[in-house]
């Protein structure tokens, strides 16, 4: 995001449950997937959402991929591509009071390799008094966070 991109989220004071990407697909990508996950008790990944968008015929994928965290967990999409698309999650009810939480976000640019899952963002929350900073990687080894009450993953994967 561009400074003027920053300030503008800090003004609204969202700039913490806000993520937008832009993105450029390699010419072979025909779609983008995108799968919202919640950890389930056993520590794997359960798919909760997501959708897909395919790239019209002889033109390229790209545009903007934008996440808003709701406060009840939901997470609200847009991809804006030729066209835009929404989607969004079902709220998620909490049996515990959260007192922790760490929410990570790509920030940095990433080569997109097709057919790889890309991790966009990892929402913990924890009714404890401590909390692990985490990254993004640890997607790929979920055990990671089994002492967490909830854990989301936001990811996207560029499909031919």
């Amino acid at each position: 995001m561009s400074e003027s991109d920053i300030y503008l989220l800090q003004t609204l004071e969202i700039q913490d449950d806000i993520n937008i990407i832009s993105f450029k697909a390699p010419k072979n990508a025909k779609s983008l997937k995108l799968n919202v996950y919640v950890l389930n008790s056993n520590n794997n990944w359960d798919v909760i959402g997501g959708g897909q968008v395919y790239a019209e015929p002889d033109s390229r994928l790209e545009g903007t991929f934008a996440m808003m965290l709701k406060d009840n967990h939901a997470i609200n999409f847009n991809i804006n591509t030729i066209g835009r698309v929404s989607y969004q999650t079902d709220a998620l009810k909490m049996e515990n009071e959260i007192s922790a939480s760490s929410k990570s976000f790509l920030r940095d640019f990433q080569r997109i390799e097709i057919n790889k899952e890309l991790p966009l963002a990892i929402m913990i929350y924890d009714s404890g008094t401590m909390m692990r900073a985490y990254s993004l990687e640890n997607f790929f080894s979920p055990s990671r966070f089994k002492e967490m009450d909830l854990v989301q993953a936001v990811t996207l994967t560029f499909t031919d």
